[in-house]
């Protein structure tokens, strides 16, 4: 169990769990998540696709599509538990104190609002500004984040802009109203690598200067090294491990946190150079094994293995979910 949160931390998730009621059964996205975030510190959230980790973000805005639906926890958030609120308190939360940075701006941004109109529109709705200082504030925020030409960019629509500049358009919208806690959906994978970098190092600066927080949902560990000062692992819905970025790349202990770790290329390796991989595939989530999810393809798998292990701090501030790694 994650221990009580302390006088600084601006998010913290108990017991979350959040599942799909489809046809073929409950697909469980998320199951008995906790999680914490000290204010002005980034989070990695590390996993491969399908292992809940924008299903988690999309939970603590209460943004959850159906047929999903969160069936327990609570997601407090600055002294309040997101999910007591109305859903009228719960817009006004919604991008003037936690903002989000989707995966894929074209699909985000409305495509018949230039962009102009869509990042005033969040400076009217949670600042009460009218449209004439909106659209100034909008130009700042486009020459914030590094977008040429702002005074012409705001007449442009999304599908006029690059994919670097949509993206660069979603950062302004998060940050227009400086809210405390940012999260950021994998906000490069459709990006080429030289746009990528710049993208990050802008984040970086912004969230630096503005003392914000960041859930940074990402499968680059690293990109987890470089950037965040927590880090936890999912897989198939749930934490299996939790530390310090620093602590959890020097005392790597779940089995799965080590196959990530392997997989990753090494300097020096040549084209000839195997890649590890960690056999096998992620368990359907309407149908998990009733103990360890990940036991299937784990290489230390033994008999306890049948049984659900919790996650247990066997570390100072290191948490993982394996009967092995104890």
């Amino acid at each position: 169990m994650i221990e009580e949160p302390g006088p600084v931390d601006l998010l913290t998730i108990t017991n979350l769990s959040t599942h799909f009621f489809t046809r073929r059964g409950v697909v469980r996205a998320v199951d008995d998540v906790s999680l914490r975030l000290g204010a002005g510190r980034v989070l990695g959230l590390v996993g491969e696709s399908g292992c809940g980790k924008t299903v988690t973000a999309l939970s603590i805005l209460r943004l959850v599509p159906l047929p999903g639906r969160i069936v327990s926890g609570s997601i407090g958030f600055e002294g309040r538990d997101l999910l007591s609120l109305s859903d009228d308190q719960m817009r006004a939360v919604r991008g003037a104190r936690i903002a989000m940075i989707f995966q894929e701006p074209m699909t985000a941004l409305n495509p018949v609002f230039t962009v102009g109109n869509q990042i005033a529109e969040v400076l009217i709705a949670h600042q009460r500004l009218d449209a004439g200082p909106a659209r100034d504030a909008a130009v700042q925020l486009l020459r914030d984040v590094g977008i040429p030409a702002p005074e012409k960019r705001i007449h442009e629509y999304p599908h006029q802009l690059s994919g670097g500049m949509r993206q660069r358009v979603m950062i302004a919208m998060a940050i227009a109203c400086r809210p405390s806690l940012i999260l950021a959906d994998e906000p490069t994978t459709a990006l080429d690598v030289t746009i990528q970098a710049h993208i990050l190092e802008l984040l970086a600066r912004i969230q630096s200067e503005m003392g914000m927080a960041m859930v940074l949902v990402t499968h680059d560990l690293g990109l987890i090294a470089e950037r965040a000062d927590d880090v936890a692992v999912m897989y198939a819905g749930r934490i299996v491990e939790q530390a310090e970025t620093v602590e959890l790349f020097a005392h790597t202990l779940h089995p799965y946190t080590r196959g990530l770790m392997a997989s990753i290329p090494q300097p020096g390796a040549t084209r000839k150079t195997r890649l590890r991989t960690i056999p096998g595939s992620v368990p359907k989530l309407e149908d998990l094994p009733a103990g360890c999810a990940f036991a299937p393809r784990c290489e230390l798998r033994t008999q306890r293995c049948d049984t659900r292990p919790d996650l247990l701090e066997v570390r100072p501030g290191h948490l993982v979910r394996c009967w092995e790694a104890r």
